[in-house]
């Protein structure tokens, strides 16, 4: 059993159901409500069980009498009160991330057969991997979404030109205004994508669809496509894979977008990169980013993480006045020409590796 609460804690921990699902496990997840689905339809998630603070105490007692020692190995990413106590009711070989440096987490740290420190400067998938191997599991080091045929046929479907049409995939929202970039810089990187001949795609919550229709106003006929609220994680997964390029800010969206190996531009705020930034699938260290960089710009396989160049950055803080709903000056500062620039240089990069792509099958093709 694997058992985490966010949905990004959920997106990065697939490394290690992989790496269960590799050594012949099946596997269910225990989960917070509104993350569950991005778990549908994945090799590796057999059940998915929902319970968060507000699921009354007599449910909870439940679930974790019909878990008691079910499981060969339960899994705590990271090891809340609440996981931790699923985790060891569901098996006796309890691995999970624990605080080292926290007196009231000793009593989780005696009973989890294994623990690793949860502590900045070591990225959630590294961490995942290595509770894996403490487990005497093959360490799969790739963050994973599958879709299917009719997946992306429904994406096409909703699509207003046809498949061969270059487009951008853009999701500017976050779920706290603190990781928000202003809308007028939004509206100036899509001019410049229809400017370069590229058509953009707008994905969002059901709930951003009025703000999505904002961004797409006073540009051209079909230039623009909101797709905000229409589309499952599998599918997103499946429109990120086949877009130019994405951008987008410190979301679950911007880590799904990693996972599919197109090129992903993520505007970061206040949020700590090397735990938390897009994984670059293959990385075998324990973080493919820095806490900041000189220029603002960090670059790992396909993902450009770019943030503020302020010295505080970054802070690790929930807004300059340190609520979700503040704002974060790092981010409101950035320049949309600025993020362009990246972008571009994504695109022309890719261009590169898809000319020596073809040259290559052509010459293996001539070879049989």
């Amino acid at each position: 059993m694997v058992v985490c609460r966010y949905l990004g804690d959920v997106l990065l921990a697939t490394p290690l159901a992989q790496s269960l699902s590799e050594a012949g496990y099946s596997i269910d997840w225990l989960v917070a409500p509104g993350t569950e689905s991005i778990l549908e339809n994945q090799p590796y998630a057999q059940q998915v069980f929902v319970v968060d603070q507000s699921t009354p105490w007599h449910r909870q007692l439940a679930l974790s009498i019909r878990f008691f020692r079910k499981y060969d190995k339960a899994f705590a990413l990271p090891s809340t009160d609440r996981a931790m106590f699923f985790a060891l009711s569901a098996s006796a070989s309890t691995h999970a991330l624990i605080a080292a440096d926290r007196s009231q987490d000793a009593w989780k740290r005696r009973m989890a057969r294994t623990w690793l420190d949860y502590i900045p400067g070591k990225h959630m998938v590294s961490l995942a991997c290595k509770l894996a191997e403490t487990a005497a599991l093959p360490a799969c080091r790739n963050v994973k979404i599958t879709w299917s045929e009719e997946d992306a046929q429904q994406v096409f479907s909703l699509l207003p030109w046809d498949k061969e049409t270059p487009y951008i995939h853009i999701h500017p929202f976050a779920r706290w205004p603190y990781k928000w970039w202003r809308s007028g810089e939004w509206k100036t990187l899509i001019g410049r994508a229809e400017k370069n001949g590229l058509r953009v795609v707008i994905t969002g919550s059901p709930a951003e669809i009025n703000q999505a229709t904002v961004l797409a106003k006073n540009f051209a006929e079909n230039a623009v496509c909101i797709l905000a609220g229409q589309l499952n994680w599998r599918q997103l997964a499946c429109l990120s894979h086949t877009a130019q390029a994405y951008i987008g800010m410190d979301t679950a969206n911007t880590h799904l977008a990693a996972s599919t190996d197109t090129p992903v531009i993520a505007l970061f705020g206040p949020t700590d990169p090397r735990i938390w930034g897009p994984w670059p699938n293959g990385f075998n260290g324990l973080t493919p980013w820095q806490a900041s960089s000189d220029d603002g710009i960090q670059r790992q396989g396909n993902i450009s993480l770019l943030q503020g160049q302020q010295d505080c950055v970054p802070c690790q803080l929930e807004g300059c006045e340190h609520r979700p709903d503040s704002v974060s000056l790092c981010l409101k500062e950035m320049q949309a020409e600025w993020v362009w620039q990246e972008v571009e240089f994504r695109l022309q990069h890719r261009s590169v590796d898809m000319k020596a792509e073809r040259k290559k099958q052509t010459s293996q093709g001539g070879a049989d």
